[in-house]
């Protein structure tokens, strides 16, 4: 078992992986991973949600401290789909609540639970505001070493993929090359391996008829509920 001070030291490395990434590139880059790492541990899911890189061409800025600055969260949580999304989809899963009890993104009791998650995009270097595939892609396989570094490191039970798993190697992740597809109503896809569940959603901005942030947010609640139910149903009757 790690210990937290092992723990933030792996977290810290990673951090300046990423600095050194923007300083080779002789460009803006933003920091990504757990942002608070006891609370990550201590949590009653490990999360973990993959994008594909931070709409910021003019900014070098942080997820760990954004995600900590309450000012910057009450403003960007109600013009930013993206993080409003975010926001409603993390605190309805740690909270396990229904969509009538979410508080709005602009409400601070709504951005507790982002102190508990990890948060990672697979290019480390700012884009614009649409992201082009073969740029991901490419950056997927410039970050690689780092990428399965972070999962790796992280180890979560719950990855959140916003339309970015066809951008991987299943091999990257704990069972998932094995594991069964499986599909919502709403349309997601999601991979239960008993240990870690994987979802792969649209990504939070995604919009247009039947996308609304109650759609979204409450089938991604439901497929992890349902998960932990069928979890707990399981080491009922070992226990028995």
């Amino acid at each position: 078992m790690k210990t937290l001070e092992a723990f933030k030291n792996q977290c810290n490395a990673i951090t300046k992986q990423i600095q050194q990434i923007g300083l080779d590139k002789e460009s803006h880059f933003v920091i990504d991973g757990i942002i608070e790492p006891e609370k990550y541990l201590n949590a009653k899911y490990r999360i973990l949600w993959i994008l594909k890189e931070a709409n910021s061409e003019s900014n070098t800025w942080s997820y760990l401290e954004k995600f900590k600055d309450k000012e910057w969260l009450c403003r960007c949580g109600k013009s930013v789909p993206t993080l409003k999304r975010l926001i409603y989809t993390t605190y309805g899963i740690l909270r396990d609540c229904k969509w009538s009890e979410i508080p709005d993104a602009s409400n601070e009791k709504s951005f507790e639970p982002l102190q508990e998650i990890a948060i990672i995009n697979i290019k480390k270097i700012p884009g614009g505001s649409i992201s082009v595939g073969n740029e991901i892609q490419q950056a997927y396989y410039d970050n690689i070493e780092l990428l399965k570094r972070q999962i790796e490191t992280y180890d979560p039970n719950v990855v959140i993929f916003g339309n970015t798993l066809q951008f991987f190697y299943k091999s990257d992740f704990d069972g998932l090359e094995t594991a069964e597809k499986q599909y919502t109503e709403y349309g997601n896809a999601f991979y239960d391996t008993g240990d870690k569940l994987y979802i792969h959603t649209w990504h939070p901005a995604v919009r247009g008829a039947g996308f609304r942030d109650e759609d979204y947010v409450m089938d991604i609640v439901n497929i992890v509920r349902n998960w932990k139910q069928k979890e707990n149903t399981a080491a009922n009757i070992a226990y028995t």
